[in-house]
């Protein structure tokens, strides 16, 4: 017979207080405050998901991560489905402006992006 327990974790995002601080020598800052009941909550997911041989901090670090990864394959897939739908070339306007890959001809698009809109 399966025991398998249900366990419903309830993490709102909205309420989190989170800081950015730009550091020297191109470092940044990252820290995230819980409530007591998102705290207690993170503790329940990580009792639940984290292997036991793998650190608290290195856990952390996987979940940011794979966050970053998730959110670069979502990019990608929106610039390919974009590209596509307007006969657009990635791999000859990647070859053009000399990028390795198209991935970094996105990022750097990016980047170009955010600086004009600051």
């Amino acid at each position: 017979m399966d025991k398998t327990k249900e366990v419903a974790i309830d993490i709102n995002l909205s309420n989190w207080s989170i800081k950015l601080k730009e550091r020297t020598r191109s470092r940044m800052k990252l820290q995230i405050k819980l409530n007591q009941i998102e705290a207690q909550a993170f503790k329940n997911f990580a009792e639940v998901v984290k292997p036991d041989e793998i650190s608290d901090e290195d856990f952390l670090k996987s979940i940011f991560k794979m966050g970053l990864e998730t959110m670069e394959s979502k990019l990608m897939n929106a610039v390919e489905k974009h590209a596509e739908e307007h006969n657009i070339d990635l791999e000859s306007l990647r070859e053009d402006a000399g990028y390795d890959s198209v991935e970094e001809m996105v990022a750097d698009s990016a980047k170009a992006d955010e600086n004009d809109e600051n």
